[in-house]
């Protein structure tokens, strides 16, 4: 040790206490369960044993997902254990960060760049930032601080989530560049199986090798009867591309065919033939050059695969979750092109999720059968087990359960159904690696010694229950299990109806008429209506009926299933509802593309080298989903029942992590009977809150839907372009188009952009469409300007034709100040606000508003004579604007600045004018442009969008004071201002007319993601004195006094989960204080009245409980 520099102990302990992360969710490795709670122990419990195995001394979570894990190397400076040590750790595959310590050195690694394979490349690794005393830890490390983790601020650092070679992220698609080597070299179409076998085979191997299940005396006894294929076992290790501890046993056999599959026929007979069944095809399709080239990814040879990492994989350190994981992608993408049955690629951090809310550990003491209806590789039967593995140690104090224990929990709690023979086979390995993972491995070779095999899950018609044949995974149609089981009715019985206390599952979603008929017969002899051809309400129903009542489901499912506006799919929902209890509900379509990252096959016409990368294939689009828990229901309480309702957003810490992490600020509890009666509510409270649906209910309410204006029979969509099943033209010719590339909001029609129409299409439209006065607005939203999110309208009297990318809608009183005012409200703020609040498809799938929907828009028509020559003036302003006519010589400097300023000035004052026609007051036109402001920049911008800025807390003149300190004039009010004041003008009424709230602001430094606002009441027009900052004391007297443990104003209650769950309200007899994330979106005018509505409710509960106890403030 050298003297004078810190241990690593030190510098361990120092990162620990000096940027707080003692007070989160920071366990050490060791941890016994019986020193967690069975919270902790059943949902970190197997990330806590694997950070031991790595060598990890502590790893810190948020929620249940490890972010940051913690090692130090003692009495060592040597490159090489370091190196050795970040690749152990590396393959936990999902943690972000590590710390890792030597003497008199702290550094942190990001663990989504790769592994290092030499001395030299871990030399030339970059690390994030490095503390060399325990003094430098607080400010050399002060980015990584637990608040600017739970609060997700460090994520947004661009330097962060560039090149994610997470290891799961890379097995993936390393693997996926394996298969597509073999499918090169011939193993593709009906022998792609074989491919897949081949690559599920090899990884089970290289788990039983790193495991120390498969060692040297067992391929020697397979070979002892061959001298050549002694010779070959006997051949030195490789010097090179591996790891000095990796096995190179079956590296080597894979130079035989003949070895290779003696070993696999060995492994048949020693663990079961469910893994390796016996498949003479198979083996007269598989090559040596085969074999060669699966060797050769597996040695990472670097003349050829540059960028592969097999050779770091430790697959007994890669979760098991993730080897189920990898085999729903390669399934899924083969069959996204035929919309098969192929399963869905489900994130281990989503099937987390969605267990973590049906198998609570009051659901697990029940010993609860749980079965998937569309398993697919069985990830989520996988994390089951698992998770009643972990109860059930907690339960027993520690204690690891025996081998036939664990036996009984897999045959009586677990079963699955899948249509796809390869998958279900993947399940069982899957199964089987979950088994194994539980016993050691001198334990694991007794049993193959004694002969006890790993047990047949897979039923085949004729077998019978008994000490082998568990039977709990059937290869079958959901809709038709009756034709994979005969003769056998207990097992039949087992999957049918009320066989299930859990179910849970990804099953298909979208339309598909592949398979649907079976579908449709099921559904229709159960008397269940489905809407669109929609797998998942049909799915629901297979659901419902496999459940007892009592049970519970939680599944991925399409947001189909609560947006649709078909005829049956409201009846769907309606029957669905009343039959059932829905607990919650999470829409992730804003952060579809974070959970499901679907790409196509390489393009068939060209042969794709096993060099290139998969990556680059083309993507597809990814459906928008979301998850939803609900219990069945005999005797089902809707009218009693509340759904919390989530809307899961596009954070950089959600993007990054690939977690599901939600705020509060993004949570609804909505009485079940509302969503029965009014089924917008599903697409408002995915976005809005409660004071939209006010909103929006009173301008349906007041005001005429524009169907009713319009004149029905000559208005319609334009000509309708078809590669088959055309007709001439005919008239249409007579016609000149505008593309629609040219249709433009604003500013007079350009006659030289009308172009020749087709000569032929499918349908051609009606003469009356393409000429007189009409309204002409475009079916799709605008996605490609800064402005995203805007309705392009315009009003024409000029002949020309269009396609049917624009809607002609003509009045039936053509006045043409009709037109017009119809036309400056189309362009003003309100009906952006109100179509995306409740179209079905903006934001959802196809970024348009259908015909209907535009016609359901409600129309206020002035009656006032003034407001109409108001809003026509504007409008006609609007219709001639051509900036590129306006001369610049007049507007001088900043010529540009200058015209968006007068533009804008034209669209406020168009907005004000049409917030007048709809007598809207001051709450309601702040709530439409807060929305289209801030949230609808936020839905197309994430976490680049001015909503997840920080304020400008510096910019304020003062940190405290009354409203009098804040300017009336709202234009020079900044978004903390604006919050206040709005805050105030409802709260100081209830203090009149002597008293007053104060205001303070308080942030723990600089740039914190956190701000805290406390209001006091006080007499009236009492000066508070100067001040101009805030102090990290006063943030965590404001901590401590919500968070401790005693008389805490919110008891039991951890400071982590302010900075994660993003808001606090508390409301004291002589305080409110506001925490929130210091996000603009979070602190606007709508949201300060939102915060002083909970208050006041808070207040009145407050005031009940004083009084309910004799004036105790609990």
């Amino acid at each position: 040790m050298v003297v004078g520099r810190n241990s690593v102990r030190e510098l361990l302990e120092a990162a620990y206490s000096s940027l707080n992360f003692q007070e989160g969710e920071l366990l050490a490795t060791d941890t016994s369960p019986t020193n967690l709670t069975l919270e902790q122990w059943i949902e970190k419990g197997d990330w806590l044993s694997l950070g031991k195995q790595v060598g990890a001394e502590k790893i810190f979570f948020v929620n249940s997902n490890p972010v940051i894990v913690f090692a130090g190397v003692e009495e060592t400076e040597d490159d090489e254990v370091l190196r050795r040590v970040f690749n152990k750790i590396w393959c936990m595959a999902r943690p972000q960060y590590l710390f890792l310590a030597k003497q008199g050195e702290l550094a942190v690694y990001d663990l989504t760049k790769p592994p290092s394979k030499t001395i030299k490349e871990w030399q030339d690794k970059e690390s994030l930032a490095v503390a060399r005393t325990t003094a430098e830890v607080a400010s050399k490390l002060y980015q990584y601080r637990r608040e600017q983790i739970e609060s997700g601020r460090l994520f947004e650092d661009q330097r962060f989530g560039k090149d994610n070679q997470r290891a799961d992220q890379s097995l993936i698609q390393d693997l996926k560049t394996v298969r597509f080597a073999l499918m090169d070299e011939g193993l593709k179409g009906d022998k792609l199986k074989y491919a897949h076998s081949l690559i599920g085979r090899s990884i089970f191997i290289r788990y039983l090798e790193d495991r120390g299940i498969l060692s040297r005396e067992y391929f020697e006894e397979i070979a002892q009867e061959n001298s050549q294929w002694q010779t070959l076992l006997n051949t030195p290790d490789s010097p090179f591309n591996l790891e000095p501890e990796a096995k190179q046993f079956y590296i080597k056999i894979l130079g035989s065919k003949d070895f290779t599959y003696a070993v696999f026929e060995r492994l048949s007979s020693d663990f079961n033939g469910d893994m390796f069944p016996s498949d003479t095809q198979e083996k007269q399709e598989i090559t040596a050059d085969h074999l060669k080239l699966l060797q050769s990814f597996l040695m990472g040879d670097v003349s050829s695969q540059k960028k592969l990492f097999f050779w770091a994989y430790k697959f007994q350190i890669i979760p098991i979750s993730l080897i189920s994981s990898i085999y729903e992608e390669f399934y899924h993408q083969g069959k996204e092109e035929s919309d098969d049955f192929g399963t869905h690629y489900t994130p281990s951090s989503l099937v987390e999720y969605l267990l973590s809310k049906v198998l609570t550990s009051e659901r697990l003491n029940t010993n609860p059968r749980v079965i998937d209806p569309c398993c697919g590789s069985g990830i989520f039967l996988v994390e089951s087990f698992r998770r009643i593995i972990r109860h059930h140690v907690y339960k027993s104090n520690g204690r690891r359960l025996s081998a036939d224990r664990m036996r009984d929990i897999l045959r009586d709690q677990i079963a699955g159904i899948e249509i796809n023979e390869e998958a279900i086979r993947i399940t069982s390995f899957s199964l089987y690696l979950a088994l194994l993972h539980y016993q050691e491995a001198p334990d694991i070779l007794e049993q193959i010694k004694n002969g006890k095999h790993l047990p047949n899950l897979i039923y085949q018609d004729g077998w019978s229950d008994d000490k082998q044949h568990f039977n709990n995974l059937l290869r079958a149609n959901t809709f038709d299990i009756a034709s994979a089981i005969k003769n056998n009715n207990e097992i039949f019985e087992r999957f049918n109806s009320n066989c299930a206390d859990v179910v849970v599952g990804n099953p298909p979603w979208g339309s598909s008429t592949i398979g649907w008929n079976t579908i449709a017969k099921w559904c229709k002899t159960h008397k269940y209506p489905v809407g669109d051809k929609e797998r998942s309400q049909a799915f629901i129903w297979r659901v419902l009926d496999l459940l007892r009542d009592n049970a519970s489901a939680s599944l991925l499912v399409s947001t189909g299933v609560f947006l649709k506006t078909q005829t049956t799919s409201k009846a769907f929902r309606r029957e669905w509802l009343s039959k059932v209890e829905i607990k919650e509900v999470i829409n992730f379509a804003h952060v579809r593309d974070v959970f499901f990252r679907r790409s196509t096959e390489p393009n068939k016409k060209h042969k794709k080298s096993a060099n290139s990368s998969p990556t680059k294939s083309k993507k597809s689009a990814i459906a928008p989903f979301a998850s939803v828990l609900f219990c069945k229901k005999s005797d089902a309480h809707t009218p009693k029942n509340y759904v919390v309702y989530w809307s899961a957003k596009k954070t950089a810490m959600v993007k990054e992590l690939q977690a599901v992490i939600l705020s509060v600020v993004d949570r609804h509890v909505v009485r079940q009977a509302d969503f029965l009666s009014n089924e917008t509510l599903w697409k408002i409270y995915w976005w809005g809150s409660h004071r939209d649906v006010s909103l929006i209910s009173a301008i349906k309410n007041l005001y005429t839907p524009l169907r009713f204006l319009h004149d029905s029979d000559n208005s319609g969509q334009g000509f309708t372009k078809s590669i088959k099943e055309t007709k001439p033209s005919d008239w249409l010719l007579k016609y000149k188009e505008l593309p629609v590339k040219y249709f433009n909001r604003y500013g007079t029609l350009e006659t030289q952009q009308l172009i020749k129409p087709p000569l032929a299409v499918k349908r051609k439209g009606k003469p009356t469409f393409y000429q007189g006065d009409r309204l002409l607005i475009k079916r799709g939203i605008n996605q490609s300007s800064d402005m995203k999110g805007q309705i392009i309208a315009r009003m024409e009297s000029a002949r020309f034709c269009f396609s049917n990318s624009i809607n002609c809608i003509k009045l039936l009183e053509p006045q043409s100040w009709k037109y017009k005012v119809i036309l400056g409200i189309l362009w003003s703020s309100l009906p952006r606000y109100y179509f995306f609040l409740t179209c079905s498809e903006w934001g959802i799938w196809h970024y348009e508003i259908y015909k209907d929907e535009y016609l359901n828009l409600p129309i206020a028509l002035p009656t006032d004579k003034s407001l109409r020559e108001r809003i026509i003036q504007i409008v006609e302003e609007l219709q001639t604007w051509n900036p590129v006519q306006i001369d610049e010589f007049v507007l001088g400097e900043n010529a540009q600045e200058k015209l968006q300023n007068q533009l804008m000035d034209l669209e406020f004052r168009l907005d004000e004018a049409i917030f007048d026609l709809y007598d809207l007051n001051i709450s309601e036109r702040d709530l439409i442009r807060d929305m289209c402001d801030v949230g609808i920049d936020f839905f197309y911008k994430h976490s680049d969008s001015q909503a997840v800025q920080s304020l400008e807390i510096t910019s304020l003149p003062k940190l405290q004071g009354t409203i009098a300190d804040i300017s009336k004039i709202r234009s020079n009010q900044n978004y903390i201002q604006a919050y206040i004041y709005t805050f105030l003008n409802i709260w100081n009424r209830e203090l009149e007319p002597d008293g007053e709230f104060n205001w303070k602001v308080i942030s723990a430094e600089e740039n914190s993601s956190m701000l805290a606002v406390v209001f006091s009441t006080q007499e009236k027009n009492i000066s508070l004195p100067y001040i101009s900052n805030s102090s990290k004391d006063e943030w965590k007297e404001i901590l401590a006094s919500i968070c401790k443990d005693n008389n805490g104003l919110l008891s039991p209650y951890n400071s982590h989960q302010i900075y994660i769950d993003g808001m606090v309200r508390v409301v004291t007899d002589t305080q409110i204080i506001i925490i929130k994330r210091n996000e603009i979106r979070l602190w606007t005018r709508s949201m300060a009245r939102e915060d002083a509505e909970a208050t006041l409710l808070q207040a009145i509960h407050l005031q009940e409980t004083i009084q309910g106890d004799g004036g105790e403030v609990l």
